[in-house]
């Protein structure tokens, strides 16, 4: 193999672990699902 070929592939290699890099180090920010029922009150009124 060429030094050209050589170089490419090594370019190729750092390009690639980077774009994975930065994939797995975004912030994954899910919002909260709304739930359909309600929760019980901690505490009573009466109280």
């Amino acid at each position: 193999m060429s030094a050209l070929t050589v170089i490419l592939c090594i370019w190729a290699t750092v390009a690639l672990c980077a774009v994975l890099f930065i994939r797995g180090a975004t912030a994954r920010v899910e919002r909260p699902k709304m739930s359909t029922q309600r929760r019980p009150a901690r505490f009573s009124i009466a109280e």
